[in-house]
């Protein structure tokens, strides 16, 4: 249940942000949190999260990008990153912050040429570079808050998290 409410909070503040940051320091990619912070939950299921992986980035293609299949593939590739990611380090805020951070360039880099490939936007390293750093600006900030709320949350009502 937690996993479903992070999600949909996660998408409606991607829609508010994106509706309100019009030439702004923050721009979306919200859901990235999301995907990293709610890993653990999914517990020894792994299967499970790459599936939800690939529905979020199926919905998320569907909601903003108009771009069918390809952030279903790209968040398909975060989800297998972060699950080995979370196999090999230990589950606490700055592992997940720096985590947030290899993954949101690569994202980056990886949908930036593959738009540039298929001719939706014009190769600019300027546009590349902005599009990371607001997108680390503003998942750096939800992150923290998104990480502590689900610590608090587990703690209070004794949820299980793979640490």
């Amino acid at each position: 249940m937690i996993i479903f409410i992070v999600t949909v909070i996660s998408f409606l503040l991607e829609y508010l942000i994106n509706l309100f940051s019009f030439d702004s320091f923050f721009v979306g990619l919200i859901i990235f949190s999301s995907m990293v912070l709610v890993q653990p939950y999914f517990k020894k299921n792994k299967n499970l999260y790459f599936m939800y992986c690939f529905l979020v980035g199926f919905l998320y293609d569907f909601f903003y990008t108009g771009i069918y299949f390809m952030d279903a593939g790209l968040f398909l590739l975060i989800g297998v990153l972060v699950d080995f990611i979370n196999d090999i380090t230990p589950n606490n805020l700055f592992v997940s912050l720096l985590e947030l951070i290899v993954l949101i360039c690569l994202y980056r880099v990886l949908s930036f040429i593959f738009l540039c490939i298929n001719g939706v936007v014009i190769f600019d390293f300027m546009i590349l570079f902005r599009s990371i750093y607001s997108s680390i600006l503003t998942n750096i900030i939800y992150g923290l808050i998104l990480y502590l709320v689900l610590y608090l949350i587990s703690s209070k009502f004794h949820i299980k998290r793979i640490n």
